[in-house]
């Protein structure tokens, strides 16, 4: 079935992918509402001044977004498409690397990856095909996939090799720390915050948004870190709190932009 899905999908001109993708999301919000309890109790927690009609129509574009972004990155790959990242170039080779489950995120991250040398960790996908394909794209971008079960000794190999390491670190951790997000406690993952105090490389931050139908936004910044202190429990905590505060600050601008199907204060 994935096949002929993504073989219809790759030839769709994007004014009917953007349609179809409304389609979808609708009918996910009135006919098949999958986590649509769960995602709409993540917007009212993050934002409690929105309205009934603020989660609705926030929730009917991440879906929107979600659906849209498959197909584009399908119809980008037939097509050759390149996107450029605002200050890639400015990206120390070796840094790390901070990004979310923002905008056309997979196509962020092959994207920065078609520019820079990178490696990520990433999650396998549970379908056979599926994770067939995902792993030809990110090899034909050049991009190192540390996929689940890959440890920190992996991204500092990758590190040694001369490629920068990407962290996407905006989802629950069973085995993190606990750190505000929204203003309230969830298990974050501290593996960025260790590999800075273990190798002292710059630390920049990656964000997508969309700005229309094919059209996307990618840009890189410095991360704003707190000045260490020597204590390392305390400064993997300050750090990782800067990373919590970051996603928060960014989501408020974009917020239909991120991924609120995910249990993320469990």
């Amino acid at each position: 079935m994935w096949p002929a899905v993504v073989w219809v999908a790759s030839r769709l001109p994007i004014p009917v992918a953007n349609a179809f993708a409304w389609a979808i999301a609708w009918t996910w919000w009135t006919v098949l509402p999958f986590r649509k309890r769960l995602a709409a109790a993540n917007v009212r927690r993050a934002f409690p001044e929105f309205s009934a009609a603020d989660v609705r129509r926030t929730l009917v574009a991440m879906m929107h977004n979600i659906a849209l972004f498959y197909m584009e990155l399908v119809i980008f790959e037939r097509r050759g498409v390149r996107l450029t990242v605002d200050d890639s170039d400015k990206i120390p080779p070796g840094s790390l690397i901070l990004a979310g489950h923002a905008g056309a995120w997979d196509i962020g991250l092959l994207t920065l990856a078609h520019e820079i040398p990178l490696a990520s960790y990433v999650r396998t996908p549970k379908n056979a095909w599926i994770k067939r394909f995902m792993a030809d794209v990110r090899d034909r971008h050049g991009l190192l996939s540390l996929e689940t079960g890959a440890g920190m000794v992996d991204g500092y190999a990758a590190l040694v090799a001369g490629r920068s390491l990407m962290f996407i670190q905006d989802q629950r951790y069973n085995q993190g720390i606990l750190s505000r997000f929204f203003g309230v406690p969830c298990k974050t993952s501290p593996a960025m915050a260790a590999a800075y105090l273990k190798t002292g490389r710059p630390v920049w931050a990656c964000w997508q948004a969309r700005i229309g139908p094919g059209k996307h936004r990618f840009w890189a910044m410095p991360l704003e870190l707190p000045p260490l202190t020597g204590e390392k429990r305390a400064d993997v905590q300050a750090i990782t709190d800067a990373v919590n505060a970051y996603y928060a600050a960014r989501i408020r601008e974009y917020p239909s932009g991120w991924l609120w199907l995910h249990d993320r204060w469990k």
